[in-house]
């Protein structure tokens, strides 16, 4: 859930802005582990686009290699290092310290193109707006393995990313990857009475709410959830096992809308 977080917080940012170094998130029901990602010196910032997808591998990498556990990690990009990933138990800036690190050469594996549109991720759609979301598990719905529907919420994160938090979403977004038997779909309310539009901050609040949802019912299953906005219906979010056939798109790479 902290890395969920963490990739939220980020998203909401520009996408290709650079931050500084920041304490990871760790969030009050799960106080066991934080993530921080310390530029690498000299440099003082890094790039959150850099960030989302070091996120996303990281964790990646963690489940299909030497499991979750503490661990120091290298970035490289362009044959550089880019940044430090730390996953610890909660510490202070006085606890990072440099040593043996596991190298993570790719981090940015896959489509990374950034729409002409692009412009600062800066304003919160939620501010002025009353944002709500009617969650229900679908009836007689598949189970999803916990970790596919936290990589899944991982990787769509990392796709709505480079749009502006206020760019409606006008067409369907189909969000799956290969390693995943499951799949996010997102379909905005494109009736022309529609008075209210479903844009990417809406999408990011809805994903970033998914796995602590099910996590909280203590079930990971097939999944139907209503966004709104001061009451007009905006789109719905779809988690459904299976790949979603046939416009299947990789987790933040070849995402298909159509």
């Amino acid at each position: 859930m902290n890395a969920v977080e963490l990739a939220a917080r980020y998203a909401e940012l520009d996408y290709l802005a650079r931050v500084p170094q920041r304490h990871g998130i760790v969030l009050p029901q799960f106080p066991q582990v934080e993530i921080a990602i310390v530029p690498a010196p000299p440099a003082r910032t890094v790039e959150v686009r850099l960030i989302l997808y070091t996120i996303y591998q990281t964790i990646l990498e963690m489940k299909f290699g030497d499991g979750f556990k503490e661990s120091e990690i290298e970035v490289y990009w362009d044959n550089q290092i880019k940044a430090h990933v730390y996953f610890t138990p909660p510490m202070d800036d006085s606890s990072y310290a440099t040593g043996q690190f596991k190298a993570l050469k790719s981090p940015l594996a896959g489509n990374t193109s950034i729409p002409e549109n692009k412009t600062t991720n800066t304003t919160d759609v939620s501010a002025n707006t009353q944002f709500e979301w009617t969650p229900i598990y679908e009836p007689n719905g598949h189970n999803i393995p916990p970790f596919e529907v936290f990589l899944l919420a991982l990787g769509a994160l990392k796709v709505v990313a480079p749009y502006p938090l206020t760019t409606r979403v006008g067409e369907p977004l189909h969000i799956g990857s290969e390693l995943v038997n499951a799949n996010i779909q997102i379909w905005p309310d494109v009736r022309p009475r529609a008075t209210a539009h479903l844009r990417y901050g809406h999408v990011l609040e809805a994903v970033r709410r998914i796995p602590g949802w099910q996590l909280s019912r203590h079930r990971f299953a097939e999944f139907f959830c209503g966004i709104q906005a001061n009451r007009p219906p905006l789109g719905v979010v779809l988690v459904q096992k299976g790949h979603y056939e046939p416009n299947l798109g990789e987790l933040g790479g070849n995402v298909s809308t159509s």
